[in-house]
């Protein structure tokens, strides 16, 4: 630990071994960063200072006036305070980024606080916190695949699969049916092969629709349907289509409106 910086080496008035001592304690504390329990004496804006009882890296402020925290050893990071002010930007109107409407003349910032996102940290209003926010469970259409096949499976196949950006909760529609002449079909829902959803039966050559909300999703999982019959007839045992997901988040849509599930 060294704090001890001599600025008037060398000095005629001393003789060399104590100019030599000097400039000794000078590398001593350069290579420590002026490592101390208390800040050194004398600061310059842009000195580095050690501090080993916040176990904090610091730098002196151009106007040096105040030390600030660069990295907290303590917990292997840039101190909170730093990362939510360097999450911030500025977008500045003028400098390759179109900016219209009531913004055209004033920069738009958005960023982060260290307390967290939500509407009051989002200034721009392209951006929102229910954009950000995890799927609430709707009829609004999020993705869906409506092709009509048929399965020949005797016990749960996956047939359809369909991977999420982001959780919450779904509501997750599909429609099966039965072959003409018999026999029972079956559909589920399942998350990354396991079934979450209730198992669904018909026994009619007529189309069932099924929708069920569906919480605990995170992302990455997969919502997947399993379908299967009692019987091979007709040269299947279970037909389905319109596998839907729908949530109740928005979204801006150009020239048309939102689908429903």
């Amino acid at each position: 630990m060294a704090q001890t910086y001599n600025d008037a080496v060398p000095a005629s008035t001393r003789d060399a071994l104590e100019d030599l001592t000097a400039i000794r304690n000078n590398f001593a504390a350069l290579k420590s960063c002026f490592s101390g329990a208390t800040a050194p004496p004398n600061p310059v804006a842009g000195m580095w200072w050690y501090d080993t009882t916040a176990n904090m890296l610091k730098i002196r402020n151009e106007a040096n006036d105040a030390w600030l925290n660069v990295y907290d050893f303590a917990n292997g990071r840039a101190p909170l305070a730093l990362l939510a002010t360097n999450c911030s930007r500025t977008v500045v109107a003028g400098t390759g980024v179109s900016v219209s409407g009531s913004l055209a003349s004033s920069n738009v910032t958005v960023g982060l606080s260290s307390g967290g996102v939500d509407a009051t940290q989002l200034a721009n209003g392209a951006v929102t916190a229910a954009k950000l926010a995890g799927y609430t469970a709707g009829n609004i259409l999020l993705i869906g695949i409506d092709t009509e096949e048929t399965s020949l499976s005797l016990s749960p196949y996956k047939v359809r699969e369909i991977q999420l950006d982001k959780g919450g909760t779904l509501r997750i529609k599909f429609e099966i049916k039965n072959p003409p002449d018999g026999g029972t079909s079956y559909g589920r829902i399942y998350r990354n092969g396991t079934a979450v959803g209730t198992l669904r039966t018909v026994s009619s050559y007529t189309w069932n629709t099924f929708t069920q909300d569906i919480s605990g999703w995170s992302p990455g999982d997969t919502v997947q349907l399993y379908v299967y019959g009692s019987k091979v007839s007709d040269y299947y045992s279970v037909a389905y289509r319109n596998f839907r997901i729908g949530t109740s988040n928005t979204w801006p849509v150009l020239g048309g409106s939102l689908t429903t599930i």
